[in-house]
């Protein structure tokens, strides 16, 4: 089923209404608990600010006084990655993160804020960065080019290693349901690749976790190298 791979991306209609839609709508109800209303109890709200505060605290337990400004961004940055990563688990629901046009759009501008604000606050400091101490004088040249190409692989890394790990995961979920469905006529087989399916869905759910806090905890370390 190779040719089909990305078929599970067509439109597919029910009543003449897509899927697209469907998804969409029921993945975003999650967007209701977030404020304390009549219609749900104040404990969805505080599970909600338990589960705010509690990553926070992950993220930012070894932040820099100064960068208690930046918490704010980061952590939206974080919840809006984590929520695309785990509505890209729903069925027909595409997870734009996989997607590299959307990752270096919030990993470059992101690196370039802080690197920006290093150079800024302490330009010769960040300056000495690009030859590390001890450095025989031979060698500065070589060192300072190398010191700038892994400065500018930074984003790269950041944007490429969150889009090719969900890219991975979800294909890898695509042929594992591909072939349960093929041999669902085979009780044996069916069921073993099944139960490899429902573990892999778990790990993904894991993955898509862990993914946003990467890319938010990396994107921090730069800013602590910065200020």
């Amino acid at each position: 089923m190779i040719n089909s791979l990305f078929g599970q991306f067509s439109p597919d209609t029910i009543a003449w209404i897509p899927l697209q839609i469907i998804s969409s709508l029921a993945a975003t109800i999650w967007l209701f608990f977030l404020f304390p209303t009549n219609t749900f109890s104040g404990r969805v709200f505080y599970v909600w600010n338990k589960i705010r505060f509690e990553s926070i605290k992950i993220l930012f337990q070894n932040t820099k006084q100064e960068a208690n400004s930046w918490t704010l961004i980061l952590t939206s940055i974080f919840f809006i990655i984590l929520s695309i990563n785990l509505i890209g688990l729903f069925p027909y629901a595409f997870t734009i993160s996989s997607h590299i046009s959307f990752t270096y759009s919030l990993a470059i501008p992101v690196w370039m804020s802080v690197n920006i604000l290093g150079f800024y606050l302490a330009f010769n400091s960040r300056l000495s960065h690009l030859v590390p101490q001890g450095t025989p004088p031979g060698l500065i040249p070589l060192m300072v080019w190398i010191e700038t190409i892994s400065l500018f692989a930074q984003p790269m890394a950041l944007g490429l290693r969150l889009a090719a790990n969900l890219t991975a995961g979800h294909l890898l979920l695509f042929l594992l349901s591909t072939a349960t469905w093929v041999l669902s006529n085979n009780i044996t087989l069916g069921l073993l690749t099944l139960i490899i399916l429902i573990l892999l869905f778990i790990l993904e759910i894991a993955v898509a976790c862990i993914q946003a806090y990467v890319f938010t905890a990396l994107a921090h370390f730069y800013l602590d190298q910065n200020i």
